[in-house]
């Protein structure tokens, strides 16, 4: 399929996991595709990902910004339109379930960075796309977590300023939905649950950097098990599939969701034994 041929999609957080999962969907399927992020070398895996995966490099833009600071929103929309000229779909991908160096998970620290990222920033940069959206007749997809929906299954309140920023985020998917709806602007959020993503490194029982990624997944895999219906985590590339059906023009009809890629987590009979 080429649902996205002259196209233009904006990528917070496109350098790995499920953004560089999307950005990988969305340009071989013809889009223009802007990666946001804040990681040199991981912005530079995930350009040589699409090289290699057959998309022409005039066809990528690489921002690395920090969504949170002052400048980003107008640099991220200033670079775009000045190599692209258009914004079609902005997908607020970017977040974090905590911050390094903080081990208090009740500090007021914590919670300021957690909203900035997961919420003040999405916020900042979706109003500020809307005249642009406008124009193309676009749309904005945030993605969220099964976190909005559940207090954390870990049982410890671990990742309480987490949910909070998920569940606000929702509504303000909502909210922002109803107000653009007359601009033709369609805004929905994706909620996906356990996925194999370096995030998961932050979930992890064990926090030592000398193990990998790969080792933590199978720390995981009996809570996993335990916990989702399907037995397994998702891949980058199901959810990567929903966020570029629900961009495309397949889904037009579809304004102000709350989509649950979870693999049956929050349709479970009962809460597991760990």
């Amino acid at each position: 399929m080429n649902r996205f041929v002259d196209k233009v999609v904006i990528i917070t957080g496109g350098n790995s996991g499920i953004g560089r999962g999307a950005a990988l969907g969305f340009a071989k399927e013809g889009a223009k595709v802007v990666i946001v992020g804040r990681n040199e070398k991981t912005m530079t895996e995930t350009l040589d990902i699409l090289k290699y995966e057959g998309v022409k490099e005039e066809n990528i833009l690489l921002i690395q910004s920090d969504i949170t600071n002052k400048n980003s929103t107008k640099e991220i929309l200033d670079k775009t339109i000045e190599k692209f000229g258009k914004i079609n779909v902005l997908i607020n991908n970017a977040g974090v379930p905590g911050k390094d160096g903080v081990t208090d998970n009740s500090s007021l620290e914590l919670f300021d960075y957690i909203i900035n990222v997961n919420l003040r920033a999405v916020v900042e940069l979706s109003e500020a796309s809307i005249p642009h959206l406008e124009k193309t007749r676009g749309n904005i997809i945030n993605i969220s977590s099964i976190a909005a929906i559940t207090p954390s299954l870990t049982g410890n309140g671990e990742y309480t300023f987490y949910s909070m920023s998920k569940a606000a985020l929702d509504m303000y998917t909502k909210s922002l939905a109803a107000k653009v709806c007359s601009k033709n602007i369609r805004v929905n959020s994706i909620n996906p649950g356990y996925t194999a993503t370096p995030i998961f490194n932050k979930f992890s029982a064990t926090q030592s950097n000398d193990i990998t990624d790969e080792e933590r997944l199978n720390e995981m895999d009996g809570f996993i098990k335990s916990i989702v219906p399907m037995k397994r985590f998702g891949t980058v590339t199901e959810v990567a599939n929903f966020i570029t059906f629900i961009a495309s023009d397949q889904a037009s009809f579809a304004t102000g969701g709350i989509y649950v890629v979870d693999g049956g987590v929050l349709i479970r009979p009962a809460a597991p034994n760990h």
